[in-house]
């Protein structure tokens, strides 16, 4: 990994980057390099291009605003406030415009970004570069289908196409997977070279990206195993014949380092911002507490203000900690619990994909295909992973591990793995994704004063394909306002 100041230097002009590749780069390269084949560009355009693609995926479309959607919208944190200035996010209200900004993002910004690096590593050295292009044109495009379903995807990125036709997300899904399949056959190519310090998350480890295209591979395979239509032991299978490649310890995962200070902070910090409005959910507090589950003092702190004793700055072994109820009334702030600092800290690493939540993944499969009791070793090894990483006491794993029945005593095992998969991925857009699919955990919903009648199935169509392609939006048959978020996505086969 790149040292501190080496690391703020990339993600600093990684932000600036896309812009530019946007406004011209192309263009002053061919003013520049006059005697060069434009269609043999330098290796030093996807060079450039890599750590601008990475910092844009993590921070903005992987940790972007869709994640805290999930998030607030599945209980993981809650808005400590009668009103937000802007959409009523927390009584599920998306605007028009907050569907564009992410939408826009995701296709001008990464989607592009990564099309364009696939489309130019055409060279033979280039190899590597392109695999890596083509899994996160790949990444994106998954998490662009998941949230709004049918989206344009064949005839994306062709400027000659005005009014682009929108995919359905079976179509989408065939695709990407394809796309992930030629990654893995690219990265693992004996020849090119590969990426050294522009690398932000691997240093030019190409074992590593490996790994994370197996466990993307595996990823996509079980999200499909409950949509209508689709064969449960083929997916299960397919997930596992692809988890046999992928991370083997946390020493895989993939975490994004951010040096802190000015243009180079976590996002998540601003739950440290606004840390008086932005508070621990009281479901998700409470399932901690009845769990006896040692992660709750990491995630969230406890609260500053105990108003039943009276007291502040109590000692530690009188600590409480209280969640706000979603959608309930204001609470003054210092008597809710915060985000804890190992995720809000302006330089505390971000997840992008985990061996814990890998060993979830295989263990639903291994549930599919074989039966609780062989679900059961994954399972408890996601946990323990987890637990670790947040540098839980090895004696605390041990007891709460100890406490956990074994997944064929209980009476629904799935409920009981999506449920410590929701805890351990705090933040992040999987909960949704996993509620959505399976209908677990069971999150009280609606909140109080709703604009839906349940939590939200998918993002509102965005107010610049309204503006832009409205042709092909109505051809989707998906209602255009508040009404298309209650419309489930193809693979959302359990959600309540």
């Amino acid at each position: 990994m790149a040292n501190r100041h080496t690391m703020q230097r990339l993600v600093r002009a990684a932000r600036v980057l896309p812009l530019l590749l946007i406004l011209g780069v192309g263009a002053c390269q061919a003013f520049l390099d006059v005697n060069q084949n434009p269609n043999a560009p330098e290796n030093a355009a996807v060079d450039v291009r890599l750590p601008a693609l990475i910092t844009e995926f993590v921070h903005s479309t992987y940790y972007g605003e869709n994640a805290l959607w999930g998030a607030e919208w599945t209980q993981q944190f809650s808005f400590n406030s009668d009103n937000r200035s802007y959409s009523q996010v927390q009584r599920y209200e998306l605007s028009e415009t907050d569907a564009s900004t992410a939408w826009d993002y995701f296709y001008a910004r990464t989607g592009n970004t990564a099309y364009g690096i696939v489309r130019d590593a055409s060279a033979p050295a280039d190899v590597h570069y392109r695999g890596l292009g083509r899994m996160f044109y790949a990444w994106t495009f998954q998490i662009i289908t998941d949230l709004w379903g049918p989206v344009p995807y064949r005839e994306a990125f062709h400027p000659e196409i005005r009014e682009p036709a929108y995919d359905q997300q079976q179509t989408v899904y065939q695709a990407l997977l394809a796309q992930l399949d030629t990654a893995v056959t690219e990265l693992s190519s004996a020849t090119g070279r590969p990426p050294t310090g522009n690398d932000l998350l691997y240093s030019g480890d190409l074992s590593k990206w490996m790994k994370l295209a197996h466990l993307l591979q595996g990823r996509a395979q079980l999200r499909l195993a409950h949509a209508p239509g689709e064969d449960s032991v083929a997916r299960a299978n397919n997930a596992l014949a692809a988890l046999a490649g992928a991370f083997t310890g946390n020493g895989d995962d993939a975490d994004f380092i951010y040096p802190g200070g000015q243009d180079a902070r976590n996002p998540l910090y601003t739950f440290q911002e606004l840390r008086n409005q932005f508070v621990g959910s009281e479901y998700l507090i409470e399932m901690l507490k009845g769990r006896n589950d040692p992660r709750l003092p990491i995630m969230f702190t406890p609260i500053v203000y105990d108003s039943v004793r009276g007291t502040t700055r109590y000692p530690a072994t009188t600590t409480r900690y209280v969640g706000h109820p979603n959608g309930g009334a204001t609470l003054p702030d210092s008597t809710v619990s915060w985000i804890g600092p190992f995720f809000s800290n302006e330089n505390a690493p971000l997840s992008v994909a985990s061996y814990a939540d890998q060993k979830f993944t295989e263990a639903e499969a291994r549930l599919i295909m074989s039966g609780a009791a062989a679900a059961d070793v994954p399972y408890r090894a996601a946990i323990r992973a987890n637990m670790t990483k947040l540098r839980v006491d090895t004696a605390a794993i041990t007891a709460y591990l100890a406490a956990r029945p074994n997944l064929s005593a209980v009476t629904n095992p799935l409920e009981e793995i999506i449920t410590e998969k929701y805890i351990a991925n705090f933040l992040k857009v999987e909960p949704w994704d996993d509620w959505r699919r399976t209908g677990y955990p069971r999150i009280p919903n609606p909140v109080p004063n709703a604009v839906l009648p349940g939590i939200p199935q998918r993002i509102r169509t965005p107010g610049s394909e309204l503006s832009n392609n409205i042709n092909q939006v109505t051809a989707t048959g998906i209602p255009i306002g508040l009404e298309g978020m209650s419309i489930k996505v193809w693979w959302a086969g359990g959600s309540q």
